[in-house]
């Protein structure tokens, strides 16, 4: 079905669109704004006319922040972000909340990302099609570019004391000071631009010849990740200095406009050098960090490419010559006389029906034989869309509403290690299974035994290979390939009778391949429930207090109690008076309340670095992107980069299904027989040397839940309601 946007373009002959352009007060071009009209006719093949954001026009959006500014007619958004607020430049208390005006109004086909989709779909239609048009630029212009700086730092506009050509920081901003040293290799770029097509390509090239890009621009990220260029975020931030874990939370304080790109590629953290303005930037240590953790991004451009709102004609460059001499890029105008651009556009629609549905399209538009017109959005699942909202498998709409209404009556049986009264107090890995499992349900949870005969659900912790009996539902589960569920004293597991397995996902590959060699079907969907922790507990408010946490494993306790110290044999773990107050050890028992494993949470967070003996030690540290290490049990006292693939490297099996479940390939170790004293200075170099943030996307560990989510894998805050979680006998 063809769209009132084809009919329109079909019969004008041009593209009508609507961006932030250059006026006729302003001599030079945003290079980010002036991409959109280069995006929109290098994909659609027309020339491209602007046309006010007020407009009673059919009319088409892509590049930019500026979904909240159209009003009347109809938009169709390509690639198009949006604030949350109507007048975002306004001061805080005078800020009105941005809402589309009617239904149809706004047309989606792709948006920046989930957050821009939801602030502009008003009830209609949401693609689920989410990136920047300018991801496309590599395939209209790749040229050769010799490097000539090894780090290129672009600022944003409001950072620079002028618009001049060159990039001239506010005086304040210290973080931009180059020292001699560094003046050939840092190159400081600003997206102010001369008037014209051949400048902007000139500003491209000037990116393309860094090695290595920082942003405070979006658009300087979506540039270096579209042309493999390794990137960073370079957010202003003063905490957590220098290379750290930023979480894409919508609501907090980092860029909402990189937020939703990194969002729309599957991210939920990313990593970022944070800086304060007004300190000076280690260069060095700046792009030691850019190379430490940049991973290529990958996008599905034919998909955006399908989205677009008419049917697409991609130039192509004219022989011998680059797109940009195309005559049609050539003759774009990218500089206007808004007050007369306002008139045209009134003038262009005076006494026109506008086009706002499909029997009125087709009655404008000419038959074209053979032309192909997009239809809805592919649904099938990519690295670059959100995953399809669904309900769980096997579970109606209904049931799940019925499952909720009754909350209070009803409870999941789950097997976790539970307390008894041996050991009445809990450890924190295991007993965030319940409440984790519980949050996510919206419903309590009740015990449930390891080889009892009912349906029941497994997720946190080791345990896999204890479970028979019954219907099983694992889910993020670890698996022990040397322990048998059927008899104890016979090495490797096997399948026990009477039991149907279901699995939805597994802590790592390491556990799929040993229930896959026993015949059961396993998902290659894979995490630690853990990892959903500061969806719930975000901890914002946790002050850093130590350099260094030290989790031990319950093994290296004297006994199972909260104040158990490490047994006296274990002399690595012996803290001089020198660093008593930076160091801490931390015991991962607990009351069996969800207020105290809160507590615990709060005791690791309270640390700059953490290593740990502990898998959920590790697992917590990584999620709330506090740098960390594991700390093996053996060697004299060296960091190792261990290859989780080689198997002659020594590496607690827990450790090596987690991060190959997140897709790392190595484990950054701090190894150390434990009857040897430590060099805490030596392990905190190491940890902050070579730690580089996870990049993991938990939505297929949250999609495959066994049961209705009460929580939306797309928001990063979830309600924890105390008459859920007070409710399990931990």
């Amino acid at each position: 079905m063809k769209t009132p946007l084809e009919a329109v373009v079909r019969s004008e002959g041009e593209v009508r669109l609507g961006w932030a352009g250059s006026t006729t007060l302003m001599d030079y071009l945003n290079f980010e704004d002036a991409l959109s009209p280069v995006m929109t006719a290098m994909v659609g093949g027309l020339p491209v006319r602007r046309v006010p954001a007020k407009s009673q026009s059919v009319r088409m959006a892509a590049i930019g922040a500026i979904g909240h500014t159209f009003e009347g007619g109809q938009v169709h958004v390509w690639g198009t972000g949006c604030s949350p607020w109507k007048n975002p430049s306004a001061p805080a208390d005078q800020r009105i909340a941005f809402a589309p005006s009617g239904h149809g109004g706004i047309v989606l086909h792709a948006t920046s990302g989930p957050v821009a989709e939801r602030l502009m779909a008003n009830g209609d239609a949401r693609p689920g099609l989410y990136g920047d048009p300018a991801w496309l630029l590599p395939r209209f212009y790749r040229p050769r570019i010799r490097k000539k700086w090894k780090l290129g730092v672009i600022l944003h506009l409001s950072e620079l004391a002028d618009r001049s050509y060159e990039a001239r920081p506010l005086p304040a901003f210290a973080r931009y000071r180059v020292p001699d040293e560094f003046k050939n290799d840092v190159h400081l770029i600003t997206t102010v631009t001369p008037l014209g097509v051949p400048a902007l390509k000139a500003k491209l090239d000037e990116i393309l010849a860094c090695e290595r890009i920082v942003s405070m621009s979006m658009h300087g990220l979506v540039v270096a990740e579209a042309y493999g260029i390794p990137c960073l975020y370079f957010p202003p931030l003063s905490e957590p200095r220098g290379l750290g874990r930023l979480a894409l939370d919508p609501d907090g304080p980092a860029d909402l406009r990189i937020v939703d790109l990194y969002l729309g590629l599957g991210r939920r953290h990313i990593p970022a050098y944070f800086q304060d303005r007004g300190l000076p930037t280690d260069w060095q240590a700046l792009m030691d960090a850019v190379d430490r953790t940049w991973e290529p991004a990958e996008f599905d451009a034919e998909r955006l490419i399908d989205a677009f709102p008419f049917t697409p004609s991609p130039l192509k460059a004219p022989s011998g010559k680059s797109i940009w001499e195309h005559p049609v890029i050539k003759g774009l105008v990218l500089q206007h006389d808004v007050a007369l651009l306002r008139q045209q556009d009134r003038d262009a629609d005076g006494g026109r029906p506008i086009v706002v549905n499909q029997t009125e399209a087709r009655a404008l538009e000419p038959e074209a034989k053979g032309a192909r017109v997009p239809g809805p959005a592919s649904s099938a699942v990519t690295k670059v869309v959100g995953y399809p909202k669904a309900p769980a498998a096997g579970l109606t709409p209904g049931l799940s509403t019925l499952l909720r209404m009754n909350a209070d009556r009803i409870s999941i049986p789950l097997s976790w290690a539970a307390t008894t009264r041996e050991t009445p107090h809990a450890n924190l890995g295991d007993t965030l299974s319940a409440l984790i499992v519980a949050g996510m349900a919206g419903v309590t949870v009740r015990r449930a035994g390891f080889d009892q005969p009912i349906e029941r659900m497994v997720a946190v912790g080791t345990i896999g290979h204890n479970q028979r009996n019954g219907v099983l539902h694992f889910w993020g589960t670890g698996v022990d390939a040397e322990r048998n569920p059927v008899d104890p004293l016979v090495r490797g597991y096997v399948r026990p009778a009477d039991t149907e397995f279901n699995v939805h996902a597994l802590r790592g590959p390491n556990s799929a391949r040993t229930l896959r060699a026993a015949g059961i079907e396993v998902p290659d969907i894979f995490g630690d429930p853990v990892w959903m922790l500061p969806r719930f507990w975000p901890m914002k408010e946790v002050e850093k207090t130590h350099d260094l946490g030290v989790i031990l494993h319950i093994t290296e306790l004297e006994d199972r109690t909260p104040e158990a110290g490490a047994k006296p044999s274990l002399r690595r773990y012996h803290v001089p008076d020198a660093f008593k107050d930076r160091i801490r050890l931390i015991n991962t028992h607990c009351p069996p309340t969800a207020e105290a494993m809160r507590a615990k949470v709060a005791e690791i967070v309270s640390c700059r670095a953490i290593v740990s003996t502990s898998l959920h030690g590790l697992v917590i540290a990584e999620t709330y992107g506090i740098p960390c290490a594991w700390f093996a049990t053996y060697g004299d006292g060296e960091g190792r980069m261990l290859d989780l693939g080689n198997p002659q490297h020594q590496i607690d099996h827990r450790m090596r299904d987690f991060y190959s479940g997140v897709g790392r390939t190595t484990l950054s170790s701090y190894c150390l027989d434990r009857s040897k004293p430590t060099d805490w200075g030596a392990v905190l170099a190491w940890v902050h040397g070579k730690w580089r943030p996870l990049s993991y996307d938990d939505r297929p560990l949250i999609r495959a839940f066994p049961l209705p989510l009460a929580v939306s894998p797309e928001e990063m805050n979830w309600p924890l309601p105390a008459e859920i979680v007070d409710r399990i006998d931990y």
